[in-house]
């Protein structure tokens, strides 16, 4: 359990380091401040904004795609095992 949660903030700081990585350099161009100008704060919160929205969007596809996969995999190791059952019985009788 604790290896999944720590996989699952990697996975989580990897997103946010792209999504401010990208942001900042979309966005900020002006460094005589350390405040950002009006136009860069705009553009900052628009952009994360369509990331976070973009992340929701694919996070909904693959929750509602995960269990078909899944259930594939299983239906092709269920056939790869069987298989091989039928090639060892095969065998054995020869």
């Amino acid at each position: 359990m604790e290896q999944n949660a720590l996989r699952n903030f990697k996975d989580f700081l990897q997103v946010y380091n792209y999504m401010s990585n990208t942001c900042f350099q979309h966005c900020v161009n002006n460094f005589y401040s350390r405040d950002l100008a009006s136009d860069e704060e705009n553009c900052v919160d628009l952009c994360v904004r369509k990331h976070i929205n973009v992340n929701h969007r694919i996070m909904g596809v693959f929750v509602e795609l995960q269990p078909m996969i899944v259930n594939k995999r299983i239906e092709e190791m269920n056939q790869a095992q069987a298989a091989l059952q039928l090639e060892q019985q095969t065998q054995s009788q020869a």
